[in-house]
């Protein structure tokens, strides 16, 4: 029985050591396993640039006050009363009319008045100029 059957060292090939096996008195050397291949070394990237800042926009303002009469309806833009305002279209009508022209809305205030005596909203409105 000097002779015994070679078994591999599955955890060796595993954890990817140098295996032994010992058969009688006289060591052998497992075969490693093929290196794999390193991969290809990155090309080096330069630090990044500080992000330029854009040319500021240039937008055109537009302040809708709107007062309460059977409806809210707008009666001063940008500081000067619209004629007929009583007449005029209601808020939800001359907000889509603006979005129409291009405005988007950028902010809304009440409660302050601004330029007349019973204004209570205020909507402010911008666009690309």
């Amino acid at each position: 029985m000097d002779k015994h059957k070679q078994t591999p060292d599955i955890l060796a090939e595993i954890l990817g050591g140098e295996a032994e096996v010992s058969l009688g008195s006289s060591p052998v050397e497992r075969p490693r396993p093929a290196a794999k291949p390193k991969p290809a070394a990155r090309p080096k990237q330069s630090a990044p640039s500080p992000r330029k800042a854009a040319a500021p926009a240039q937008w055109e303002t537009r302040v809708v006050t709107f007062q309460a009469h059977n409806g809210w309806r707008p009666r001063f833009l940008d500081g000067k009363e619209l004629k007929n305002w009583m007449e005029g279209p209601l808020l939800h009508e001359y907000i889509a009319w603006l979005g129409e022209q291009g405005w988007e809305l950028a902010a809304a205030s009440s409660g302050e008045r601004i330029y007349g005596l019973a204004d209570k909203l205020q909507l402010y409105f911008k666009r690309a100029k």
